[in-house]
C-alpha cells in the first residue's frame, strides 16, 4: 500500500476495467448517470462521466456535468467555520449562544455551552434528524429553523451521544452569519468556492440554469423517474452544495494536503486536521444505515474506527486512515473519500436515488489501488437491490377499518408549528410554502396517507383528532421511517373559515 512513508507510483493506472464495472453496475442498478474522479495529493488519476443526464435522453454526463450533492455539502459548513476560526472572526470551541443570543434548547446546561464543534459533531442532545420536517418539506427560512430548536425536547444529555442532525448546521451557520454580517451563501464561496476555483459549483440553484446539469431521479417501482431539485434554503448549510467531478476533485485534494491546494490555502493545517479528526466512533444504533451499507460492501474485520469528527465521517480501512461522506437529496446520490496515508481521494456523482452505488464505486476503485483485491463489491449487497431501488409505496395495513370521516369531511386549512397546508375537494393536500402535492388514500379508521406527486418525497399519512364537540379539530402527522418528522409539532389545527 502506498503511505505517506512511501510516495504513491507515478506510473499512471489503467482504468479501463473499472470504467466497464461502473457502466454494468449502472445499467443493473437503474442508474441514469455518473461522475466519478480519483485523485493523488499532487494529481487527478481519472475524471470522466458515465451515462445520461436524464433517463430517455441523450444528453451525456461529463466532469463538468452539475450535481446536487447533499449531505456531502456539510463538509464545505466546516471548513468554512474552519477557515472563519483561522481568520479570527469565530471561536468553534465556544458556545453558540454567545454569538447567537437568540438561540435557545429546551436543556439549560445545553443551550448555554453548544459550541460550534457540537453542532458540527452532532453531539447537541437532540434526536436524529428532528426539524427536518420544518425545512425539507414546509420550506422553513434560517430564523425559522434556529427558533424551531426551543421546540425540540433532548433525545439524551448533552454530549451524551451522536445524533444525525441538520438543524445543528443551520444554526452554525446563523452563528457565523450574525457574526460577519454575510449570508451562508456569501460565506461558503469566499471561503471556499472561489479560492479553491470551483467555477461550477454553488450553494444555490442559480447554477442549474447554465447547462450541462444532471436531473434528479426516484425510483418508482424500479424505473428512474425525473424529479425536480430540491431547494435546500432553510437549511442550506447542513446540504445544499451542487458540484461536479472536476471541482470536487479540487476539493478532495485540497483535504488531503492539509489545506492548501495550488499554493492557496484554504484552511491551516491544524483546522484541516481538526475538521477531520475522528471525535466519536459510532455505537448502539448511531448511524445504522451507513454502518450496515458500509459493512456489507466489506469483508468483516476491514473497517474499524467508524466515527465522526466536523462533518465528516471517519474509518479505518485496512490499517489506514479515511475521511469520508455521503450525501442524498432527492434524486441524487454521492459519496467522496480519501486518506493522506495512502495517498488516494475518490468522489461519485449520481442522478439516482440509491446511494449504494456510489458507495460500492469507491471500494471498486480504491482496492487496487491500495494493494487489496479486486472485487466485486456490489454483489455484496445484491440481495437488497430491488428493496433499495423500489420507490415509495403505501404501509401495509394489518386491519382496515371503515373510515371515521370521508376525505371530502377534511377540506380546510390546518397550521402549526411546522407550518400550513390545505386539503382540497378531490382528496388533495398542498403545502403552503413549498408548494407539494399529493393524493389522500384512507387507510383505515381515521388514518390517511399521503402519496406526493413527487416520488422522492416521504410518505406520510394524517391521523384525525377530533375536537370537544366531535367536529374535526385537527390531524396528527404520522411518519413511516426512523425520522422524528412531526417531533416540533404533531398535531396541525383545523384553521377556522375567515369569511
Amino acid at each position: 500500500m502506498a503511505r505517506a512513508s512511501e510516495p504513491a507510483s507515478q506510473e499512471a493506472p489503467s482504468f479501463a476495467a473499472f470504467d466497464a464495472y461502473v457502466e454494468q453496475a449502472m445499467r443493473a442498478w437503474r442508474v441514469p448517470g455518473m461522475a466519478i474522479a480519483i485523485v493523488r495529493r499532487d494529481r487527478v488519476l481519472h475524471l470522466r462521466g458515465y451515462g445520461v443526464r436524464e433517463e430517455g435522453k441523450s444528453g451525456a454526463v461529463d466532469a463538468d456535468t452539475v450535481f446536487a450533492i447533499g449531505s456531502n455539502g456539510k463538509s464545505f459548513t466546516a471548513v468554512t467555520l474552519g477557515a472563519l476560526e483561522d481568520g479570527g472572526a469565530i471561536d468553534l470551541r465556544s458556545p453558540i449562544v454567545n454569538t447567537l443570543p437568540r438561540f435557545r434548547m429546551q436543556d439549560a446546561y445545553a443551550n448555554d455551552n453548544v459550541t460550534f464543534e457540537d453542532a458540527l459533531g452532532h453531539r447537541s442532545g437532540l434526536a436524529t434528524q428532528s426539524g427536518l420536517a420544518a425545512w425539507y418539506m414546509f420550506g422553513a427560512n434560517v430564523e425559522e429553523l434556529v427558533a424551531s430548536v426551543a421546540h425540540m425536547p433532548p433525545a439524551r444529555p448533552f454530549r451524551a451521544g451522536f445524533a444525525y442532525n441538520n438543524t445543528m448546521f443551520a444554526v452554525a451557520a446563523a452563528a457565523a452569519s450574525a457574526t460577519t454580517g454575510l449570508s451562508y451563501e456569501e460565506l461558503v464561496r469566499t471561503k471556499v468556492l472561489q479560492p479553491l476555483r470551483m467555477t461550477r459549483s454553488s450553494s444555490t440553484l442559480d447554477i442549474t440554469a447554465r447547462g450541462n446539469v444532471a436531473t434528479p431521479h426516484a425510483y418508482v417501482a424500479g424505473v428512474p423517474t425525473p424529479v425536480p431539485y430540491h431547494p435546500v434554503l432553510g437549511a442550506s448549510a447542513a446540504g445544499s452544495i451542487n458540484s461536479t467531478a472536476r471541482d470536487m476533485a479540487r476539493y478532495v485534494r485540497m483535504m488531503m494536503n492539509g489545506g492548501t491546494l495550488d499554493g492557496v490555502q484554504v484552511l491551516r493545517p491544524e483546522t484541516a486536521a481538526r475538521v477531520q479528526q475522528l471525535r466519536h466512533v459510532f455505537v448502539d444504533d448511531e448511524m445504522m444505515d451507513m454502518r450496515q451499507l458500509i459493512g456489507a460492501l466489506q469483508e468483516p474485520g476491514r473497517i474499524t474506527n467508524l466515527g465522526y469528527g466536523l462533518g465528516l465521517a471517519s474509518m479505518t480501512y485496512d490499517g489506514a486512515t479515511y475521511t469520508l461522506h455521503g450525501g442524498g437529496i432527492d434524486g441524487m446520490t454521492s459519496w467522496m473519500a480519501w486518506s493522506p496515508e495512502d495517498d488516494i481521494g475518490f468522489v461519485a456523482l449520481t442522478n439516482g436515488g440509491n446511494i449504494a452505488v456510489p458507495a460500492a464505486m469507491m471500494f471498486k476503485a480504491v482496492r487496487p489501488l491500495i494493494g487489496l483485491p479486486d472485487d466485486d463489491v456490489l454483489a455484496r449487497v445484491e440481495p437488497l437491490r430491488s428493496a433499495l431501488t423500489a420507490g415509495p409505496s403505501l404501509p401495509q395495513v394489518s386491519e382496515r377499518l371503515p373510515a371515521i370521516a370521508p376525505a371530502s369531511a377534511l377540506v380546510g386549512a390546518y397550521a402549526n408549528r411546522l407550518g400550513a397546508f390545505h386539503i382540497t375537494d378531490g382528496a388533495r393536500i398542498r403545502l403552503d410554502r413549498t408548494g407539494y402535492e399529493g393524493a389522500l388514500t384512507h387507510l383505515s379508521g381515521g388514518r390517511y396517507a399521503v402519496r406526493w406527486d413527487n416520488p422522492a418525497l416521504p410518505v406520510w399519512a394524517f391521523d384525525i383528532e377530533l375536537a370537544a364537540d366531535g367536529s374535526i379539530g385537527g390531524l396528527r402527522g404520522i411518519g413511516f421511517d426512523s425520522t422524528p418528522w412531526f417531533a416540533i409539532d404533531p398535531v396541525f389545527t383545523r384553521q377556522r373559515d375567515k369569511r
